[in-house]
């Protein structure tokens, strides 16, 4: 084998060194610029937390303060503002669950209803005694009472009429000083009086008139009041009964078909019952209700010349009465005259062999009616309005 030259080495010598240095020099340069970019990124690094570390106080937003629930100066500010929706919409449930009183012997008592309904409608119609009476119940005597959960406020004054500047109803006369009423010389009349609907309605069907083939349900419960939530079935008794009293004073004698609303007696089977007692005229006790609340008035029914039940001279007798009602009742209450509306679809008409009507006092559905109509004054009006209609039927 051939030696290499020594020029050959030294030149495969030098091209290895050339190399070695060139790598050198490349690593050397790869290096710088990895460093250097390792230095720009640990002084963004050190920049962001500087900015990082620059905290910037943040505002503490103070909370609206809350009205504290059991705080009673709160409690009795909402009871106000409760009693001062009450009497906009003259909702006596509200008012009476929102005021008491304490009793000559120290009990805490309420309000009757006839009370704040009377209250309710005179404030609604009175500014000024609305105003006087919200300051009243500012006024530090005025505290808040609580009862089963329920609160209250409890007044001192156990006069809510004289309070308000209302009208105190008639005054009775005391127990001890009535000298016994002389009994009225008879004039030979008998009314019957239906209270009309129950406690519980009857769904079972009854042809509408003799010999009909419609039906309807024998008896129904009736409405309710929107506002009183009163009972249409309630206040026709209590006004029935009142009637009965008012009559039997005017020398009629009374048959009642109903003095309780625990009864089931359909409606066919009141004209009937009528008919038998030997009552002269049947007086039919209602309340009526509409969809538009605005709706307020009173009216009586009668059957119309159409009707295929009864003869055209009872048509005739139930028209006249009905008209004699209706026009002595809004005389006597100022309600407004809806008229007599004839009608051939009430069985408690058809069935009926005497002269009958049915009496709507009002609207339950109304507010100011509804409220109106659980007044003992109210209740008085309409009943003597009622009487003197039939006192003029007998006359005319």
């Amino acid at each position: 084998m051939k030696k290499p030259s020594g020029t050959r080495v030294n030149i495969m010598i030098m091209g290895i060194v050339v190399v070695v240095l060139a790598l050198g020099l490349a690593a050397i340069l790869g290096y710088g610029k990895a460093r250097k970019q390792m230095e720009q990124m640990q002084q963004a690094q050190q920049e962001q937390e500087a900015k990082e570390a620059q905290i910037t106080p943040t505002q503490t937003v103070t909370p609206e303060p809350t009205d504290d629930p059991t705080d009673p100066a709160v409690q009795k500010k909402n009871l106000i503002t409760e009693i001062k929706k009450a009497v906009e919409h003259n909702d006596v449930k509200i008012m009476t669950a929102d005021l008491r009183y304490t009793s000559q012997e120290g009990q805490v008592e309420a309000y009757t209803q006839e009370d704040v309904a009377a209250v309710l409608l005179h404030l609604k119609k009175n500014e000024k005694d609305y105003q006087a009476f919200v300051e009243k119940l500012q006024d530090e005597s005025v505290i808040v009472g609580e009862e089963e959960g329920i609160q209250y406020l409890l007044l001192t004054d156990s006069n809510l009429r004289k309070m308000t500047g209302t009208e105190e109803p008639a005054e009775t006369v005391e127990a001890e000083i009535v000298t016994p009423t002389p009994t009225p010389e008879g004039n030979g009349r008998k009314i019957a009086i239906d209270a009309g609907h129950q406690a519980h309605g009857n769904s079972e069907q009854e042809p509408i008139g003799p010999g009909a083939s419609q039906t309807k349900a024998k008896v129904a419960s009736g409405t309710t009041g929107r506002t009183t939530g009163v009972t249409e079935y309630q206040l026709n008794l209590d006004v029935a009964l009142k009637l009965r009293d008012e009559l039997e004073a005017r020398g009629y004698e009374v048959y009642m078909i109903r003095e309780t609303n625990d009864v089931d007696i359909s409606n066919a089977e009141r004209a009937q019952l009528a008919a038998e007692s030997g009552s002269d005229i049947l007086v039919r006790i209602h309340a009526n209700g509409s969809d538009n609340t605005s709706v307020a008035g009173a009216l009586t029914m009668a059957p119309s010349t159409a009707n295929p039940y009864l003869s055209q001279e009872m048509i005739a007798e139930c028209q006249k009465l009905s008209q004699c009602i209706i026009t002595a009742f809004c005389a006597s209450t100022g309600a407004n005259n809806q008229g007599v509306y004839q009608t051939d679809e009430m069985s408690g008409l058809n069935w009926c062999s005497i002269p009958a009507t049915i009496v709507e006092m009002g609207y339950m559905t109304n507010q100011e009616e509804d409220t109106r109509m659980q007044t003992a004054d109210y209740q008085q009006q309409m009943v003597t309005g009622i009487a003197d209609g039939i006192d003029q039927y007998f006359a005319s």
